[in-house]
């Protein structure tokens, strides 16, 4: 009879790390954050003369240097001239305590799509769309903890990882 109180006791006290170790984090799959990214899109800026209408987000997890790209289309319009143009805009997801969303901050806007596609479009309004973007850009909303349950909204994150499948937040 000792011994088996002695297993059971033991068995109870091997399972509470793993529960604790559990109970810490939680995943938000590349589904969830998609549909959260369509339901902001699209939308229309406007900034230094530029009317801009941007659609059809694609969202890129890097696993290997933990960032996301998210690739998005972009109607311009200046003067009458229009210009349809694919771009990227890459960043570090973050988590934001106070609206208990993660959003992708830090943004960089990556040329490299466009001067490709845009070699004889006109350079001036591409320029300066480059110059600006980043600036008139509002944040990017991946997850909303306020939709996803109140059980799932931490206080406050400890860490972030970017998974192929995932992106895994540790509270």
């Amino acid at each position: 009879m000792q011994s088996l109180i002695t297993v059971c006791v033991a068995l109870i006290v091997l399972s509470f790390p793993a529960s604790a170790d559990d109970h810490g984090k939680h995943r938000v799959s590349i589904r969830q954050i998609s549909h959260q990214l369509n339901q902001q899109f699209p939308f229309a800026l406007d900034f230094n003369g530029i009317k801009a209408a941007f659609f059809a987000p694609k969202l890129v997890l890097n696993v290997l240097e933990q960032h996301v790209t998210v690739e998005f289309s972009m109607l311009a319009q200046r003067h009458g001239e229009s210009i349809n143009i694919p771009f990227k805009l890459t960043g570090n997801i973050v988590f934001d305590p106070i609206n208990r969303q993660l959003i992708l901050n830090g943004l960089l806007f990556d040329n490299a799509l466009a001067r490709s596609e845009l070699v004889s479009q006109s350079s001036k309004v591409v320029e300066m769309i480059e110059q600006t973007i980043v600036e008139h850009f509002p944040d990017i909303t991946l997850a909303d903890f306020n939709f996803l349950g109140a059980s799932l909204a931490p206080e406050t994150a400890i860490g972030l990882l970017i998974q192929p499948r995932h992106v895994q937040l540790s509270y």
